[in-house]
């Protein structure tokens, strides 16, 4: 598993390799262990996937109208992101399928359907805070103008929207056809969280095959847990501490109603969607609900799942934990406060009332437990 934060890896603690611009005091077994650090936040990856088919038009305008809700947060508080987006049909491209030789048609052979958009020439496919002078208000608005145009890709896409398979080729796609490399490569950093957000009015029918298929009995549809072991696989780490995928889509019956009263435009439940973000952490958000609401309420969960979360060098005896913010005392609880997870052996802050800022310095000691290998 992999942090940039403040981690008590056991490799560190005997090579007293200090990221994070503090010292180690190692002790005996029976002694307690501590680590004083300057924090620095997590870095925040985000792939949106946006279904670009042709009923798409309004939701595509609501997002880039309100992508100031989102991206504020991180804006303000100085992290380090980079943010791309991709569309429902980046599936769609002989390198992820089995076609036959002379492939011809934008259909499967449009190479630049898996590779991330963008909008306009003077914009770039990958949003990276360091691109962009983010002190300066004018650079703030360059980045949002440069995100409405890449998200704004238009409503040409095919209505066998895979938004799953989308965001796996998207990922994968790092060498293009001609041997270059893909704008793609190498989005996702290693020791960034990553977020994927996906946008639809559709259910995702990932499956093996090439043409349309939009039932859940198709003994080739892909189910929605090899996603996530994707996401672990690709990332090295494990959901909610490491990834996440969100939702905005429909949710329910009465949304449905409201978006496609006479169903002609045959719009749907996004089950699998729900399906992922519960299986990964993420947030599921209706379509139905105003923009900047729902885009505020992923950008505050991508916040506090990419901050705060430490690795220990060994089992401890959890009654001992004890982590200071700044010399504030953070109390052990699930809202507000720190827990601790046995299985990965993390430390992790939960809501936003003790959450470390940049540059905060932070304390964490513990009795390591002798009666656990």
């Amino acid at each position: 598993m992999k942090y940039l934060l403040l981690t008590l890896a056991a490799v560190s603690l005997l090579s007293s390799c200090d990221k994070g611009g503090g010292s180690f005091s190692v002790l005996a077994d029976s002694s307690t262990y501590e680590q004083k650090a300057v924090y620095t936040a997590r870095k925040i990856d985000v792939l949106f996937v946006v279904d670009n088919s042709g009923s798409m038009n309004n939701f595509q305008q609501q997002l880039g109208a309100n992508f100031s809700s989102f991206i504020d947060r991180f804006i303000t508080k100085g992290y380090d992101f980079r943010i791309a987006v991709t569309t429902s049909e980046a599936w769609r491209y002989p390198h992820f399928m089995s076609l036959p030789a002379g492939c011809t048609g934008y259909s499967y052979c449009a190479e630049y359907r898996t590779v991330f958009r963008k909008g306009a020439s003077s914009s770039n496919y990958v949003l990276d805070n360091v691109l962009y002078d983010l002190t300066n208000p004018t650079e703030q608005q360059r980045l949002k103008d440069d995100f409405i145009g890449n998200a704004h890709m238009g409503v040409d896409g095919s209505g066998d929207e895979r938004a799953l398979s989308s965001f796996k080729a998207a990922l994968e796609y790092q060498t293009m056809a001609n041997g270059s490399a893909s704008p793609n490569r190498n989005f996702h950093r290693p020791e960034a969280f990553l977020a994927v957000v996906i946008i639809s009015d559709e259910e995702d029918f990932s499956h093996t095959g090439i043409g349309l298929n939009e039932n859940y009995s198709n003994p080739n549809l892909i189910p929605v847990d090899q996603f996530k072991t994707f996401l672990e696989n690709f990332t090295g780490g494990t959901a909610a501490n490491d990834f996440s995928v969100s939702t905005i889509s429909i949710l329910d019956s009465a949304c449905l109603a409201t978006l496609d009263p006479n169903g002609s435009i045959l719009r749907k439940i996004g089950h699998r969607y729900m399906q992922l973000a519960d299986l990964t952490g993420g947030s599921k958000n209706s379509l139905c609900n105003p923009f900047d609401e729902t885009l505020d309420n992923i950008s505050s969960q991508i916040e506090e799942q990419g901050s705060a979360i430490f690795q220990l060098a060994k089992k401890p005896i959890v009654s001992t934990i004890k982590l200071t913010v700044d010399g504030v005392i953070v109390p052990q609880s699930d809202t507000n406060g720190w827990s601790y997870y046995t299985d990965s052996n993390v430390v992790k802050v939960n809501g936003s009332q003790y959450r470390p800022q940049n540059g905060a310095a932070v304390s964490l000691t513990y009795y390591p437990d002798l009666t656990i290998p």
